[in-house]
């Protein structure tokens, strides 16, 4: 079979390596590998199962934490020839409804019943879904047109529709060519509603072709996977690249387990977002602060000596004398410090690779310096995910790499950055304007702002749009945030923030009407505005807007700490456009203190380079 889609990739591997390890996952509190002919008949199952329930060409959602069953549904569908809608299962109930009714969605693999509520609990059914499949636990059926079945049934019906018709599948697999659409990836715009990028099976396979030329795959190499694979990021550079190269793929139990899980599976290669390498490097820090005084010396002493020669070896890479002078100081370093550190990693990491927000120039030294080097990309959901990245043998610190093979990128007048190439997307579902706003003679236009240096590396400068991508790697549409409190009377402006930080942040101002109002109402003797905003009465009633407007929002949404300003944002002071929209980069400048102060002292060392 001709290996031109990644659907065809997945079934060659099957037929030609069925007792390889395919992928790692844990049961009974111990991880379990599943070879090639195992991993292979789940998805004939799973497929088989669906050949009665879909039709090529139609659409099926997946909304779950990371696990086998994703992979298992992801490959299923597409090689029905359908298309996959992957739904972070963080998302709220209003949310999910939208993306399966704009994605016209005929059917859903959902995690449990809980999740299967925010469809079957909605007052308006999505009009075209037809089934929900549960992958764990068993479901209450409603008294609905919407059929739903365990993910148990839906392997028992694979194998009595295999037996009734052996030629269907195989059939599908066939008609599955490189410009069919494999999947609908919601991305949020500047106002909050989600737009739907179409990617095709060649977006796909482009991508991993490109990345398996530009980095070296070893047969035993076997990656981890625990970022969400809703996120294209994890789903192309670590689902798909690791079905491309035939490569083992073990699925962290959680977040919160992966550092146990790494020493558990010792994966030679580690996709992460910012956050992940900040919070390790934190931790770090704070263990190294709790020893005694003896090893915290040798420790900074091999830290201080790593740097140093890792300074020496940038400005000079073929200088010998260099090498010769730390080789035997960072031998010793190494045996005493470092191999301790990386054994924490697994001992066996080779490649690290960081992407979805920039990372602080402190922890991708600190990593370096240890011997684990972190290789930064850039990519974005439009792009099928990475247009450029550093490699192990090819890295510049403070830049995104070079361009993958086969992809084309120039700078526009204003700086942006344009893209075009197999990976780039063919539009926006349902959105011809937003199409057209984005694509010009098959240019994408990113909205990040950049230049490549003198070494044909790339360098984001800056971002035009007012997407704010945290640490770890989550996008919040700032303006759908601060547009939920418009209409309440006590809040006159509020401002967004959270840009390479963990959690999200807010600026709030209050009306003047409204605040005398509410003094009023509570009795509150002051009249001076300045002291008003502060009364702790206000304080804790606009915690309570906040709190039900969080309520609406995905975890990552959610403002976590926010700061009431005892003034109102004005054009005069320099806060406002003529038309009152808000200054964000003016605003932000002005109250960057403030602003510093809603995050712990251990996030803003993290966050000091960005």
């Amino acid at each position: 079979m001709a290996e031109d889609t990644i659907v065809q990739v997945f079934w060659n591997w099957v037929a030609s390596t069925p007792d390889k390890r395919a992928i790692m996952h844990k049961i009974d509190g111990a991880y379990r590998p599943v070879i090639w002919r195992e991993h292979g008949r789940i998805v004939e199952l799973v497929a088989g199962g669906l050949t009665k329930l879909m039709q090529p060409g139609e659409h099926i959602a997946i909304m779950s934490q990371s696990r086998p069953a994703w992979t298992w549904a992801d490959v299923a569908v597409l090689s029905c020839g359908g298309a996959t809608i992957p739904i972070y299962p963080t998302l709220a109930s209003p949310e999910v409804q939208y993306l399966v009714k704009h994605s016209d969605a005929v059917g859903m693999f959902v995690e449990n019943e809980r999740q299967a509520r925010k469809i079957l609990d909605a007052k308006d059914l999505a009009p075209k879904l037809r089934f929900i499949v549960v992958i764990d636990g068993p479901i209450t059926a409603p008294e609905s047109r919407v059929r739903c079945l365990t993910w148990d049934d839906l392997l028992k019906d694979g194998e009595v529709n295999l037996l009734a018709d052996p030629n269907q599948l195989s059939e599908r697999i066939k008609g599955v060519t490189p410009d069919l659409m494999a999947s609908i990836v919601y991305t949020s715009g500047t106002t909050g509603v989600p737009k739907g990028v179409i990617l095709s099976h060649k977006n796909i396979h482009s991508v991993c072709a490109a990345m398996s030329e530009l980095f070296v795959f070893e047969p035993d190499d076997l990656s981890l996977s625990f970022l969400p694979l809703s996120h294209v990021y994890e789903r192309v550079g670590g689902q798909f690249l690791a079905i491309y190269q035939g490569l083992t793929m073990a699925y962290a139990e959680s977040m919160e387990n992966v550092p146990k899980n790494l020493i558990e599976v010792k994966p030679t290669i580690l996709h992460g977002v910012p956050r992940f390498y900040e919070k390790a490097y934190q931790r770090i820090q704070h263990e190294i602060r709790n020893m005694p005084t003896a090893t915290q010396y040798l420790i900074r002493w091999a830290l201080a000596l790593g740097k140093r020669a890792e300074k020496y070896q940038q400005k000079a890479p073929n200088d010998d004398l260099v090498k010769q002078i730390y080789r035997q100081e960072l031998r010793v370093a190494d045996r005493l410090v470092f191999s301790k550190i990386r054994k924490r990693f697994g001992g066996r990491l080779r490649i690290m690779v960081s992407g979805a927000a920039p990372l602080s120039d402190d922890v991708q030294s600190f990593f370096n310096t240890i011997g684990l080097q972190i290789v930064e990309g850039y990519g974005l959901t439009e792009t099928s995910a990475p247009i450029s990245c550093n490699t192990p043998e090819n890295k510049k610190t403070g830049t995104v790499g070079k361009l993958l093979p086969g992809v084309e990128v120039k700078i526009a007048a204003d700086g942006e950055i344009l893209a075009r190439g197999a990976s780039i997307f063919s539009g926006y579902y349902k959105n011809e304007d937003a199409t057209c706003e984005a694509l010009h003679d098959g240019w994408f236009s990113t909205g990040d702002i950049g230049e490549f240096d003198s070494d044909g590396y790339l360098r984001i400068t800056d971002r035009k749009k007012d997407i704010i991508i945290t640490s770890g790697g989550k996008h919040v549409a700032p303006q759908f945030i601060e547009n939920l409190f418009k209409g309440e009377g006590l809040i006159s402006n509020i401002l967004v923030y959270g840009d390479r930080r963990k959690y999200i942040t807010a600026l709030i101002t209050l009306n003047k009407d409204g605040l005398e109002s509410f003094a009023k109402a509570n009795q509150i003797a002051s009249s001076d505005l300045g002291e008003l905003s502060q009364h702790p009465k206000v304080r804790r009633e606009v915690e309570r807007l906040v709190a039900a407007k969080n309520d609406e929002l995905a975890q990552f949404e959610r403002i976590k700490k926010f700061v009431i300003l005892d003034h109102d944002f004005t054009a005069e002071s320099d806060d406002l456009t003529p038309t009152f929209k808000l200054k964000r980069k003016k605003i932000t400048e002005k109250y960057q203190k403030m602003l510093n102060e809603l995050y712990d002292v251990s996030d803003l060392e993290v966050a000091a380079n960005d």
